[in-house]
């Protein structure tokens, strides 16, 4: 078990994790290797970013969990939350709790007041956190506009 500070580090700002990150996000929604590192590089300070949910430092640093940040077609205050996912050694210890903190945190200090996201499984966890029921949107991906 790793001890110490968790924190939220988007991933273009540490591209050694890519890997690990994709491993992460596999184990949930299993894709080829090389296909999820593609998506997971597209990270970037513009969006999408993917956020990952890291504990301790150096050798001790473990992660923990990742989220996936893009634009809301449409809504310029809003951003669409999706990927998430904690490691299943760590579930039922809180770190999704604290990934969607960090999350909102992450999205409030980019100067964004709503989060988005869609579930088929955790509406109890969501709900747990504030989260209510919205009409649908349409998240952008990795789209980029054309000038």
């Amino acid at each position: 078990m790793c001890d110490g500070e968790v924190r939220a580090v988007p991933l273009h700002r540490r591209p050694d994790l890519v890997e690990a990150c994709a491993d992460l996000v596999n184990t949930e929604w299993q894709r080829s290797l090389g296909a999820r590192i593609h998506a997971l590089q597209k990270s970037c300070q513009e969006f999408p970013v993917c956020l990952m949910l890291i504990q301790g430092t150096g050798r001790e640093e473990e992660l923990l969990g990742h989220a996936r940040l893009s634009l809301v077609v449409g809504r310029g205050s809003s951003l669409f939350v999706e990927s998430v996912v904690v490691s299943k050694a760590r579930r039922g210890k809180g770190y999704g709790r604290i990934l969607m903190e960090e999350t909102e945190r992450y999205a409030r200090a980019r100067g964004f007041r709503r989060l988005c996201l869609t579930t088929h499984d955790k509406q109890h966890f969501y709900a747990h956190l504030g989260y209510v029921l919205s009409q649908p949107v349409q998240n952008a991906g990795s789209m980029t506009t054309f000038v």
